[in-house]
């Protein structure tokens, strides 16, 4: 099974998350940046993993962007949604929900909230000027859920080979 791992990530978290899932798949999965402009062939691919990440309440632009472009081949392919924030409970099922498009989420097998990562340092100084205020952090937060990848794994590893 060909499996692509398309992300965008601003200060690496979903870019670390992307990894880990590759890591744990079978077959040496190909994983693209979109924010750095890779692209792929789709139909190459059997399964199409896509995940981005939460700014200021929105999803990152190349998410939205990538889907759009690739509408009619994502609906012709076995696809998971991954969304990396800090929120949980309610607010992130919510985020999750307005991140991808209602035609995707409702065509995909899985849609994963996998945590989230800030490390201040990395941060521009206005993002971290508004990370620290408006989540009224200290330091570094590390809520990546290892548990909620296992689980992408498996079921990417339970799919029917096309």
């Amino acid at each position: 099974m060909n499996v692509l791992i398309a992300y965008a990530s601003k200060y690496g978290a979903v870019k670390k998350v992307a990894g880990l899932i590759a890591e744990r798949l079978p077959g040496g999965p190909r994983v693209i940046s979109l924010r750095d402009g890779e692209h792929a062939d789709l139909s190459q691919f059997d399964v199409v993993l896509v995940g981005g990440s939460i700014y200021a309440g929105k999803v990152i632009k190349e998410i939205p962007a990538f889907c759009d472009r690739y509408r009619e081949q994502l609906l012709g392919r076995q696809v998971g949604l991954f969304l990396s924030c800090l929120y949980e409970g309610e607010t992130a099922e919510a985020q999750l929900r307005e991140a991808f498009p209602p035609w995707l989420s409702a065509h995909a097998f899985g849609s994963y909230l996998v945590g989230g990562e800030i490390v201040l340092g990395r941060l521009r100084f206005f993002d971290r000027v508004i990370v620290k205020k408006v989540a009224n952090l200290t330091g570094d937060v590390h809520k990546i859920d290892r548990t909620v990848i296992d689980r992408i794994v498996a079921d990417v590893g339970s799919l029917p080979v096309s």
